[in-house]
């Protein structure tokens, strides 16, 4: 299943949509900025993206164009209306549907972009592993130490459902997304640790106060990190 965001300028939809696509098993994430969105797919984590351009304004353009060239064979799906279709005609689209929002229309364009990313999938520019490597993250006086969830060349997302984080902790790491530094240790194999630098991209809140996946956004890697991290991820889908 994907990894899929889905963005809402105006919260009108995510929630909806969300529901009925981790009813089929897929894993999402909603953004409600453009700023937020572009943090998120930045990380290179993300295999599909969703955005609702029932009203087009030039925040949620500037999403979609992001994904176009940031992430090259990234499947991008929307919620249009036919009054709204030539105002999308810069962007690559690859699948559609409209309101009102049924469960089945939603699947049936999310088949079809789930189909394009498996024939995209070995020339996708940022390949994602789903895989559990320890990791010790430090951002502003937090510092922890638990497994990532997912990986790639620009990012990782980090499990903190365990950690026992203070309201303190969260609230400084929240506080620092989209510009707080983070320094982390990943062991890549046992014995093998790589340091990576990068910044808080989000953190999202599950069902307890201590439960968060933390993303990461990395800095620009050395050559040998960059090799490392690619040798992981070139047969990921």
């Amino acid at each position: 299943m994907a990894n899929i965001l889905i963005t809402d300028l105006y919260e009108e939809s995510a929630y909806l949509i969300r529901s009925i696509l981790r009813g089929v098993g897929h894993a999402v994430s909603i953004a409600i900025t453009r700023e937020d969105a572009e943090a998120k797919l930045a990380t290179g984590l993300f295999d599909t993206l969703v955005v609702d351009f029932c009203t087009v304004v030039q925040e949620n353009l500037a999403v979609g164009r992001f994904a176009n060239e940031m992430l090259p064979g990234m499947p991008l799906v929307v919620l249009t209306r036919p009054e709204q279709e030539a105002k999308l005609a810069s962007l690559a689209i690859t699948s559609r549907f409209g309101r009102p929002i049924r469960g089945q229309r939603v699947k049936e364009a999310m088949a079809v972009a789930t189909q394009a990313l498996a024939k995209l999938a070995a020339r996708r520019a940022v390949p994602r592993l789903h895989a559990a490597l320890p990791v010790e993250l430090v951002c502003e006086g937090v510092k922890f130490s638990s497994a990532t969830i997912d990986l790639s060349s620009r990012g990782m997302a980090v499990d903190a459902t365990e950690v026992k984080l203070t309201p303190a902790d969260i609230e400084r790491l929240e506080s620092q997304v989209r510009g707080g530094v983070v320094r982390a240790k990943l062991t890549v194999e046992p014995g093998r640790v790589i340091e990576l630098a990068g910044r808080v991209a989000f953190v999202e809140r599950h069902r307890s106060l201590s439960g968060r996946t933390v993303g990461v956004c990395f800095e620009k890697l050395d050559e040998q990190t960059e090799v490392v991290l690619s040798g992981l991820t070139r047969q990921a889908a």
